[in-house]
């Protein structure tokens, strides 16, 4: 039985292999699924893998190694890249990302997520997603490194010291330790060349990316801040606090003249309260900061495209091009010849596929005319709550609960359980149109998510900033026609307050039930598991528990799995990137509330990699994909949707004339065109003064295909390279040598004083 390693014997030597892959099946079942499961085993230890078995009660462990010559082997027919000597192609890339340069890159048999990455392409290659598909193995998933962190170990060390020293003696390295040190902390950056190491390049570009946009959230605050306070501060002296007129203001945004009492004058108080902190939103610095936003986006996109090409060339990923098998799930109709190996293949017709991707894009639209409806339900909802509370006539608390703040929440819990039940069919649907490919499958499900939850969670915004207000006339007879008691409409000058209040609402509500799905429930997922798994007899429950405890394979495979973790992360943080962008003209507080609510996203999800869901499995890319196109396509809404803001929802049409009779359609479409035009030439500009690629790496890249070339073709290294490498041995000498000498005084200086003490 395992304890606390992860490693097996290798047969006939005497060392011992890490384990990089664990299949797991019901040790009862029939025997037709045993034989294939017979034949694929068989089928990978040709391939020179290496087999083991564990049993624990009925559940079977097919634990499988891959040893050196064979990882070798594989990572040469896959081309994969791996770094040059430092000290033949090393540059100064510190300047250009130097956050990513906490921790060190390991060599390749070291990282941990090189085995995983190597034995997944072979197991797929001989079926195993298939063999998943049709539940012949339950699961597949990849063993965390051992570490002396883990909760059960500290468990076991407030129980019996003893057996703890024996389980500890036999972790040698512990490397989550080691990234949790430096990823969980709140003050230190993010130790991406760990995180890489450990968890491959998809997830370590995922907080790579997370981390530029959070860095680069910081310019934004500042400004956003200071045009909040610069609101506040003038809502205030516009509509000082008179104590001898008695003011409320009704739902509509008017204003009306009551008797003082004290009853009145606590409304007055909360009302005026209430008006400087909405009025503040809608400034004359809103158009400036919507300039600032758009800009902002295209500075964001171009900061990351350098970051991701340093670290592209930092984790030799550039030139990887993954060579893809079909998938499983593939089914072709007819046959034909392959252009490429002139082999006869399986392929899907393209009249079928048009047609299957029209009936999906059918049931997308679908479903987007199903959010529209259920925020016109809602909206009819809150206009029958204002006419039975008698919100036309006084703003009460009572108004403002039942006409502002629980319409927002019903239109974000509506949005979140539509998202739940559209992702769960949108699967299926994708699955439907029978892509050949991984990344055909995988682009084409993102392009359907995210186009449904942009909807989803944009719709409610886009109403109250283009439908709701009184001045745009698309509520002539009130919603559907149904009278003017039925009127959604707010005054002018309001509806960005209402507009600023749907988008905080959201904001603050949205990560609720992202936290419940990514921490509770799994959390009660797996003590539901646990209780299932050890229900067995009475008599050998107490003892399957404490060994299946102490088997590391039942404990990892008791976690929940992280599922598909950098397709909705990304999926969260985009929507959230253009939340940001696209409303923050009339909500500057966004950026702030954007920045809190990724930074402590991130720090959980590196706690709940690290030590609560199974290791993901690695996956080697080199960028974020097709989520680069995305971030362009919501830099160009930002820029059409803040023009349009700025001219029609805010006040600036009205600020701006001193006659509020120009604000017509022709003069407020004259500032969209010039907003546009202005943030189009300045986004063109400054992505031709930021390359998305730094000097320095060009250099790099032109310097790596000089040397391999060189080297191909003499065998040797270039004279003058040869020259350089001495030099810097000998100054990494020299360095080195000061750095002894150095600690050497600082040990005899600190033990000076204590003698002294």
């Amino acid at each position: 039985m395992l304890a606390a390693t992860t490693e097996v014997d290798y047969p006939y030597f005497p060392f011992r292999i890490s384990i990089d892959f664990v299949l797991v099946h019901n040790a009862g079942e029939s025997h037709s699924k045993g034989k294939y499961r017979e034949f694929f085993e068989k089928a990978v230890q040709k391939e020179g893998l290496v087999i083991r078995h564990q049993q624990s009660g009925q559940t079977h462990f097919t634990l499988i190694s891959t040893p050196f010559h064979r990882l070798s082997r594989e990572a040469e027919s896959s081309q994969m890249c791996f770094p040059l000597k430092d000290i033949l192609t090393k540059i100064d890339i510190s300047k250009d990302l130097r956050h990513s340069q906490l921790g060190d890159s390991q060599d390749v048999t070291n990282e941990p997520s090189t085995s995983s990455i190597t034995s997944d392409e072979q197991l797929r290659r001989k079926g195993l997603t298939w063999l998943l598909m049709r539940d012949v193995y339950e699961e597949a998933f990849v063993l965390h490194a051992p570490s002396k962190e883990e909760p059960y170990f500290k468990e076991m060390q407030n129980g019996s010291l003893k057996t703890y020293n024996e389980f500890i003696a036999e972790i040698e390295l512990d490397p989550r330790k080691s990234l949790g040190n430096a990823w969980e902390r709140w003050y230190k950056f993010q130790p991406l060349n760990k995180i890489r190491d450990y968890f491959g390049e998809q997830i370590a570009y995922y907080f790579a990316w997370q981390g530029t946009f959070i860095t680069l959230l910081w310019p934004a605050v500042i400004f956003g801040f200071i045009v909040f306070i610069y609101g506040f501060i003038d809502s205030i002296s516009s509509s000082p606090l008179d104590w001898n007129h008695c003011k409320v203001v009704n739902f509509r945004g008017e204003t009306e003249n009551v008797a003082c009492g004290m009853r009145n004058g606590l409304t007055l108080f909360y009302s005026m309260v209430t008006q400087w902190f909405m009025s503040s939103f809608d400034t004359k610095m809103n158009a400036f900061f919507a300039v600032f936003m758009s800009i902002w986006g295209s500075v964001f996109v171009q900061v990351w495209k350098r970051n991701n090409s340093v670290l592209s060339y930092q984790w030799n990923s550039d030139d990887f091009h993954a060579i893809e098998p079909d998938r499983p799930e593939f089914r072709g109709t007819t046959m034909k010849e392959d252009p490429i190996t002139g082999e006869d293949i399986w392929i899907s017709p393209a009249l079928f596929r048009y047609l299957k991707m029209f009936g999906s894009f059918f049931f997308v639209s679908f479903s987007m005319l199903i959010v529209i409806l259920s925020l016109m339900l809602v909206t009819l909802l809150k206009i029958w709550m204002v006419y039975n509370f008698q919100c036309n006539e006084e703003y009460t608390f009572h108004c403002w609960l039942s006409a502002a703040f629980l319409p927002s929440v019903l239109n974000t819990l509506s949005a979140m359980g539509l998202g739940a039940i559209y992702s769960n069919l949108v699967a299926r649907f994708n699955a439907w149109e029978n892509h050949r490919t991984e990344s055909e499958h995988n682009n084409s499900l993102i392009v359907k998510i995210f186009a449904f939850q942009m909807v989803n969670t944009y719709t409610s915004l886009f109403y109250v900033a283009f439908v709701r207000p009184e001045s745009h006339g698309l509520q002539p007879n009130g919603l559907f026609g149904l009278g003017e008691a039925f009127k959604d409409t707010c005054v002018d000058d309001t509806c960005s307050s209402l507009l600023a209040l749907q988008l905080l609402t959201h904001t603050l509500i949205k990560p609720v039930p992202k936290f419940l799905k990514d921490v509770v429930i799994p959390y009660f997922v797996k003590i539901f598991r646990l209780r299932m798994y050890t229900s067995r007899t009475e008599a050998a429950r107490v003892e399957a528990e404490e060994n299946d405890q102490a088997n590391v394979l039942v404990r990892e495979w008791l976690k929940p799995s992280a599922g598909d973790f950098v397709l909705w992360e990304m999926n969260e943080k985009i929507i959230m990137f253009g939340t940001t962008m696209m409303f923050a003209s009339l909500f500057p507080l966004s950026p702030l509330l954007a920045l809190i609510i990724g930074f402590v996203d991130m720090r959980i999800d590196a706690h709940r990699l690290l030590w609560f869901n199974r290791k993901p499995i690695p996956l080697i890319t080199n960028g974020i994909g097709i989520w680069l196109p995305i971030l362009t396509f919501l830099q160009y809404c930002a820029v059409f949707t803040n023009a349009f803001i700025v001219a029609f929802t805010s006040g600036f049409c009205s600020t701006f004339f001193a006659d509020g009779e120009y604000c017509t359609v022709q003069n407020r479409l004259i500032i969209v065109i010039v907003f546009q035009n202005l943030v189009f030439g300045l986004k063109y500009l400054l992505s031709s003064v930021i390359p998305s690629v730094p000097a320095s790496i060009k250099v790099a890249l032109r310097k790596k295909r000089y040397v391999v070339s060189h080297i191909m073709e003499k065998g040797d290294v270039p004279h003058k390279t040869r020259i350089k490498k001495r030099t810097r041995i000998a100054k990494l000498a020299w360095i080195t040598s000061n750095q002894r000498v150095q600690r050497g005084k600082k040990k005899t200086n600190k033990k000076r004083l204590l003698a002294e003490e």
